[in-house]
């Protein structure tokens, strides 16, 4: 494999924050700035301190606190953008539109960028862990987290970057695997390889991190249970529905239907009763306007340039007492389609300064649901039971909406849930090409977007589903475009 030594070490003002990999919009990189290590890298204390500083980067807008959330749901059936006096980002309405290609990519390049430049602090600090001095507990713990953070974020550059696993399994394109600080590797794997990484961090990190407090605000870090809901969405994307439902019940051991919020309590405060896994937003961290709740809330200095197709706002109405559907907000257009699931903490939307849900138990429910119905241990029955215990949340009338299906019915009955539930939270576009699902936009769900109606409806398996890799970073590395780009 091809590798090239490379170090950059910053510090940013009073507070210690490492960043290493990226500049110049490519991997590779000569040394500009090197600072001794003993100042950085040589205590248990100062590895926390890059560890949550690689919690903010990984929040950062070009990564979960705006792109992947809002690149999920545009280029899905169930938003669209808003054509007023304030016009989208061109390289966002490029994602909307399936115009991508390697030179004109949307938001590909600043998420690959931001994606390895938190790797290049999780490197950091696994390859001195075990060396720095301080306490060994604390040690193990931030090993665990910078594990767990790792294959979290190779996941997502795996399901963005990188053709599905239905398509062609473990043979299709996978990612460039960087496992070290002193080295950058520029050879794609194999998915199969890439997953294999994914899972090995997340293993790695289950055999040394505690059990769950369950303290408020204890979600805020990587936990066990984090680590069990990642490894039963890994599974899903790769098809393998009786790990993925194994990961969802040690999970369910330990949280329950008690614990999923109702009627009276749906509202996306931090730390609910479902949250396994969230970042912590606060005046230090917020992107502000380009925060992922101003994208969809015009309030206060809000974007609100995302809103909800009729499509979608059907789907909302049709359980009697649906509390999703009481987020639907006025919108700029001066309908109710402003899908309002992020407020800022002191109201409004203007600044984005609320937490931003990674992992939920809703979902994990869901999981098992499309687990058993795709042949796991219980099939459409026990199926019907993980499905049927969200739903009977969601609903004042539970006869009237529980679900019965069986089949392929069924599985298109919890895609349909995962629409409804899992809406701005990452999952939409990537729910249609794992399981190789056309993306079907009406026209009338598509009005005054300035979308030429021939770019409404694009195949699962088109390229231009997924991200290409960078056109700078192929000039740079000689990395191996992505096969249809």
């Amino acid at each position: 494999m091809k590798s090239i030594q490379y170090i950059k070490i910053g510090l940013l003002a009073a507070v210690l924050t490492i960043q290493q990999g990226c500049n110049e919009d490519v991997l590779i990189q000569e040394p500009d700035h090197v600072i001794s290590e003993s100042l950085v890298i040589n205590s248990v204390e100062k590895l926390q301190d890059l560890l949550n500083g690689s919690y903010s980067e990984i929040s950062d807008g070009s990564y979960l606190g705006r792109t992947l959330y809002k690149r999920a749901a545009v280029k899905g059936t169930d938003f669209r953008f808003v054509k007023t006096t304030f016009n989208p980002r061109d390289y966002e309405q490029t994602e909307y539109r399936y115009e991508e290609s390697s030179n004109n990519n949307g938001s590909a390049e600043s998420m690959w960028l931001q994606c390895f430049k938190a790797i290049g602090n999780l490197n950091l600090i696994l390859d001195n862990i075990e060396t720095a001095e301080g306490n060994d507990s604390e040690r193990q713990q931030i090993k665990a987290q910078a594990l767990a953070l790792r294959g979290m974020i190779y996941f997502d550059l795996a399901r963005t970057f990188s053709y599905p696993w239905i398509r062609e399994g473990a043979s299709a394109q996978g990612m460039p695997l960087n496992l070290s600080s002193t080295e950058t590797i520029t050879e794609r794997s194999s998915l199969g390889e890439t997953y294999e990484q994914i899972i090995t961090d997340l293993t790695a990190a289950l055999n040394v991190i505690e059990d769950n407090t369950w303290e408020q605000g204890s979600t805020k870090y990587m936990t066990k249970s984090g680590i069990h809901a990642l490894l039963a969405r890994v599974y899903l994307y790769k098809q393998d529905w009786e790990n993925a439902l194994t990961y969802c019940k040690e999970i369910l051991s330990v949280k329950n239907e008690g614990d999923l919020m109702d009627i009276s309590t749906y509202i996306f405060d931090d730390y609910t009763t479902e949250s396994l896994f969230e970042l912590s937003i606060t005046t230090d961290n917020s992107v502000g306007s380009n925060g992922l709740g101003a994208q969809f809330d015009f309030r206060d200095g809000g974007q609100g340039d995302v809103i909800a197709t009729q499509t979608f706002v059907d789907l909302l109405q049709a359980y009697e007492g649906d509390p999703r559907a009481a987020l639907l907000l006025e919108d700029k257009e001066g309908t109710n389609a402003a899908f309002v699931k992020y407020i800022n903490r002191s109201g409004g939307s203007g600044l984005s300064i609320h937490n931003i849900p990674i992992l939920r138990l809703s979902e994990i429910y869901l999981i098992a649901a499309e687990a058993c119905a795709n042949g796991a241990t219980g099939g459409d029955t026990q199926a019907l039971t993980y499905l049927n215990t969200l739903i009977s949340k969601r609903t004042t009338n539970f006869q009237a909406s529980q679900a019965t299906e069986t089949g392929e019915a069924l599985k298109a009955r919890i895609a349909e849930e995962r629409r409804r539930e899992l809406a701005l939270e990452g999952h939409a576009i990537y729910d249609y090409i794992r399981t190789e699902k056309d993306i079907n936009r009406p026209e009338s769900d598509h009005v005054n977007t300035g979308v030429n109606v021939n770019n409404l409806n694009i195949e699962a398996t088109s390229a231009k589903t997924i991200y290409p890799i960078p056109a700078s970073e192929i000039e740079a590395s000689q990395m191996q475009q992505t096969k249809g780009y």
